[in-house]
């Protein structure tokens, strides 16, 4: 039987985008379909047109519409995006030679969203030193900030999510810029195991090696054209040093090649290293006087740091060897 998803128009409210869709053929094991996509926004998104609004649902498919060469029939699509889709496509063929990329995508309608007089930027935040750098980096765009709950933060952890959360207002009012919170169920609706096991060959896991690039960066179509801006930021994991050696799904052959309407995506701070990264933000900070508190901690439950584990240790040191004190940037060790 062949793997078929057919896509309805999604149900649009005043924040919230519902996605209507029938998947067929062995590859529905790849979902966990006790759970329906969903994505809810802090700002009012309900003037998007259909075809922005699928783009979020179709980037966290595509990979698994490549693995399982699978089709695609929906109803309508932006053309913007689904012209860059082959463009971004080669850099998964070219990141994983070892895998088949197949499937089609079918769309009935075609719309034409661009926006001309787009301008500014929106910048992927989650708190790290990755997210910090670039928003240092561009401060003087004044780039909206965008965090996902659902990412690292799971829907069950409230705790966790009201400490990001409050991390992303505090930063927003010290660097006087404005933030867009996100809700989606982008990790839950897919069943990561037999997904992982799909793409063994690659050596990577699926949320790292496939999905967390374009599948958080999915989530900004809808918020910049509402706010019609041109630029959408997303901080670079890794560095041009790391080239051939790690794959990862966030990647500059990747992600510099989506676009949709009117805007474009800049995978950032690709050409720094890490202690690059912290030795900007720390320069920042001692010129502006804003010590921005730094979550990256991979143990800690809670949306907090841990201060134990090794990548927290690793960014004490950091901060350190810059002549910074850790405990200004929320690493009391």
């Amino acid at each position: 039987m062949k793997n078929v998803i057919k896509i309805f128009q999604p149900v649009i409210s005043e924040r919230t985008i519902k996605y209507v869709y029938e998947i067929s053929g062995e590859w529905s094991e790849a979902f966990n379909l006790s759970e329906n996509f969903f994505v809810e926004y802090s700002c009012n998104i309900s003037n998007i047109p259909f075809g922005i609004a699928v783009i979020p649902f179709l980037c966290n498919i595509l990979p698994i519409v490549w693995v399982y060469d699978a089709d695609v029939y929906l109803e309508v699509c932006d053309k913007t995006f689904l012209e860059s889709i082959p463009e971004f496509k080669k850099g998964y063929e070219d990141m994983y030679p070892m895998l088949e990329f197949k499937g089609n995508i079918h769309a009935e309608n075609i719309e034409d969203n661009s926006q001309k007089d787009n301008k500014g930027a929106v910048s992927f935040f989650s708190g790290g030193v990755d997210a910090f750098n670039t928003l240092v980096n561009h401060i003087d765009e004044k780039p909206t900030l965008l965090t996902v709950w659902g990412a690292d933060i799971t829907f069950e952890d409230e705790e966790g999510w009201k400490n990001v959360y409050n991390h992303i207002r505090q930063t927003a009012s010290q660097f006087d810029v404005e933030f867009v919170t996100i809700k989606s169920a982008f990790r839950r609706f897919i069943n990561p195991d037999i997904l992982n096991k799909k793409v063994e060959a690659s050596c990577d896991m699926w949320w790292h090696g496939f999905q967390h690039g374009i599948g958080i960066i999915a989530h900004a179509a809808p918020v910049c054209y509402v706010k019609k801006k041109k630029t959408v930021y997303f901080a670079s994991s890794f560095t041009a040093a790391d080239k051939g050696k790690i794959t990862c799904a966030s990647d500059p052959t990747i992600d510099n090649f989506v676009k949709f309407a009117g805007s474009c995506v800049v995978h950032d701070g690709y050409e720094f290293s890490r202690q690059d990264k912290v030795h900007n933000i720390v320069e920042f900070s001692n010129k502006n006087g804003i010590k921005g508190p730094l979550r990256g901690c991979w143990k800690s439950t809670g949306g907090k740091n841990c201060c134990q584990c090794e990548k927290c240790w690793r960014t004490i040191l950091e901060l350190i060897a810059e002549g910074a004190s850790a405990e200004n940037y929320d690493l009391n060790y």
